[in-house]
């Protein structure tokens, strides 16, 4: 293989990162290029053909003058007949031997240009089966092609049924989350749903399933291309529980968690320590709660004491890919349909779990319980603070077992946030259309009194613009003389004066982004100036995925100009997007198969005969019916609020 090999072009897509670094190769391979020069290597005629891709999508240097680019567009148009007589005149009987030669990011290619040029028609049933048992071959390559699948049809659908390895292929395409547009497969017509049944029962009962195939099999429901049933789901389920023990047993992977006290021995009203296992430890001052019983103070400990929310009143217990590491973004496998989670939102829910779990148990000393202020605030609060009537709260009995407290708990959801619903529409709560009313309620649709309530990340150039700025794997952040003491492009200009000289030529248009949209410019020494109201904004935006515009009022010019550049769009409803997901993953399967459905179950009967679950599902209910007693208030105080002062 050529030393070269490793430097040839290679276009993957419009917005990938890497366009900008082959640039100078392309320029020099044009520079280079002789028409009459004879060609044998099948890499350097696969070069040719990418660099066309990077032609056909209008991908090129800022520093080619207009002259230059008119030039190598017609140095470019001759690649096609170059690359055309190459294949016509490929030896099939040597077409193995030109398969070990290519270089492996071009393996795709070859089999793209056997299709356009049909090769594929010269190529034997025996030829292409001697191909699928080369150490190189990779059938993704040859599914991105139509026409040979169909050709090869009963070869492809063998190869799959005798290496049942093939089945992470079907899953990944019909099953995994994408971030963005992939290539089309076309599996063979004779691949029946039986022979994928056969394929993916036949690799989760391999000896080296990868787990997190299998957790995506038992996550995952059917989809119209792939059939999972109950028992092949259970199969894998059981398959990945005995291969986690094993990796347990191994000692593999690490350790976190949460405790959570509640002492008479600590001043503050609570606090915080990490130790090097990874265990977060939580004091909370029993003596600041047992000095300050009134209901009020004891829903607002949520907030100020517990952190259920922020001072935007957004849920902090959603999952944010801000929390994420590098490596849990990009490391396993997510399914299309799947409730993204990572370490920092496993540990929160511990620690909300237990936080409720312990306050509650403080509160019972005092004869206090959690579902009494609740109904205080709903039959009581409400009227008295803001003359609202008609809502109502049906608490569980103190000696009702925790199935019954659930079931009774799941019921008032629907009852509360119907009551919530009408009163937005009608301004009063209409007993007998409340009672009429069979329809079922869902999270998303239940409306605000707010207008424009939240502000959300809107299009891919707002994508594009937060990574440059705020991600650590940011082109921008490649700056070798600064970069390595800040985590991201943001925090590097909030710390160093950065010059525009500094920047390399495949980072110029990324930096030109930015300018555009008015996030940077640059002064008469070429230093770049933030616009930080701007940035303020989207940074907010990049790390909780939504902003509540009452609370921005010094940043409201800035927001409706990001709006009227397409970077953000308003909404109105009573949970933002984000804490819409985070109910819908914590009660039903409507929108994400790896839901936890506590409501449906309860409400279905389909719960497990055990008390213990019921118990801790209770508590997770009680902590979601916080979150809407905090979200109501919110949302009648921001209606009315001279009625609250």
């Amino acid at each position: 293989m050529d030393t070269n090999d490793g430097l040839r072009v290679k276009y993957y897509s419009t917005n990938d990162l890497s366009c900008g670094f082959y640039l100078k190769r392309i320029e020099d391979v044009i520079c280079d290029f002789m028409i009459e020069k004879k060609r044998v290597d099948i890499n350097e005629i696969i070069e040719l053909y990418n660099i066309q891709q990077f032609f056909q999508n209008r991908i090129y240097s800022i520093h080619w003058t207009k002259q230059q680019l008119s030039d190598y567009k017609k140095i470019v148009s001759n690649f096609s007949k170059i690359i055309g007589i190459f294949f016509s005149k490929i030896d099939i009987d040597k077409i193995e031997n030109m398969f070990d030669a290519i270089c492996c990011n071009y393996r795709d290619d070859f089999w793209k240009l056997i299709e356009k040029y049909r090769v594929y028609d010269k190529i034997s049933v025996e030829q292409f089966r001697d191909i699928t048992l080369n150490k190189h071959f990779l059938l993704k390559d040859v599914l991105k092609c139509k026409n040979i699948v169909k050709k090869f049809s009963c070869e492809i659908v063998a190869y799959m049924v005798k290496n049942p390895f093939c089945a992470e292929i079907m899953l990944s395409y019909y099953l995994e989350k994408r971030d963005r547009n992939i290539e089309s497969l076309y599996f063979p017509v004779k691949l029946s749903n039986e022979k994928k049944i056969l394929i993916l029962d036949k690799y989760i009962t391999s000896n080296s399933p990868n787990i997190n195939y299998l957790k995506l099999v038992f996550d995952s429901n059917s989809t119209n291309n792939l059939y999972l049933s109950d028992r092949l789901k259970l199969k894998a389920k059981r398959k990945y529980n005995e291969e986690m023990e094993a990796l347990y047993k191994e000692g593999t992977g690490f350790k976190y968690g949460v405790q959570v006290s509640f002492s008479n021995k600590i001043d503050e009203e609570s606090k915080f320590e990490t130790d090097n296992n990874r265990i977060l430890s939580v004091s909370y001052s029993a003596k600041w709660i047992k000095e300050n019983l009134d209901y009020p103070t004891l829903l607002n400990n949520f907030i100020y004491l517990f952190g259920y929310t922020d001072m935007q009143f957004r849920s902090l217990h959603v999952s944010r890919e801000s929390q994420m590491s590098v490596i849990e973004k990009n490391l396993g496998i997510k399914g299309r349909k799947e409730y993204t989670t990572g370490i920092a939102f496993r540990q929160i829910q511990i620690l909300a779990q237990l936080q409720m779990i312990g306050y509650c148990n403080e509160l019972e000393k005092y004869n206090i319980y959690l579902e009494d202020i609740i109904e205080w605030f709903f039959c009581i609060y409400l009227e008295e603070e803001f003359s609202v009537k008609d809502f109502s709260f049906n608490k569980s009995s103190r000696t009702a077992s925790y199935l019954e407290k659930c079931r009774n708990i799941a019921a008032e959801f629907d009852n509360l946030l119907k009551r919530f619903r009408i009163y937005c529409e009608d301004g009063g709560i209409d007993e007998e259309l409340l009672h009429i009313s069979t329809e079922h309620i869902f999270i998303k649709d239940i409306p605000s009194m707010v207008g424009s309530k939240y502000i959300y990340p809107h299009g891919n150039d707002y994508q594009i613009i937060s990574k440059l700025l705020f991600d650590n794997q940011s082109i921008l952040y490649d700056l070798p003389k600064l970069s390595n003491n800040y985590d991201s492009f943001c925090s590097l200009l909030r710390k160093e004066n950065v010059y525009y000289d500094i920047f390399e030529d495949h980072q110029i248009s990324s930096i030109g982004r930015l300018i555009d949209y008015n996030i940077i410019k640059i002064d008469d020494k070429k230093r770049i100036i933030p616009n930080w109201k701007k940035i303020f904004i989207l940074n907010e935006l990049y790390q909780h995925d939504v902003v509540c515009f009452s609370y921005m009022k010094k940043y409201q010019s800035v927001i409706m100009e990001l709006n009227k550049m397409g970077l953000v769009e308003f909404s109105s409803s009573l949970f933002s997007r984000p804490e819409q997901d985070y109910y819908n993953y914590l009660f039903n399967k409507s929108k994400f198969d790896n839901g936890l459905d506590i409501r449906n179950r309860y409400v279905h009967g389909t719960q497990r005969v055990d008390e213990n679950q019921n118990k801790k599902d209770y508590f997770i209910f009680l902590r979601i019916m916080i979150l809407i007693v905090i979200k109501i208030n919110e949302e009648f105080c921001l209606k009315y609020p001279k009625k609250k002062d």
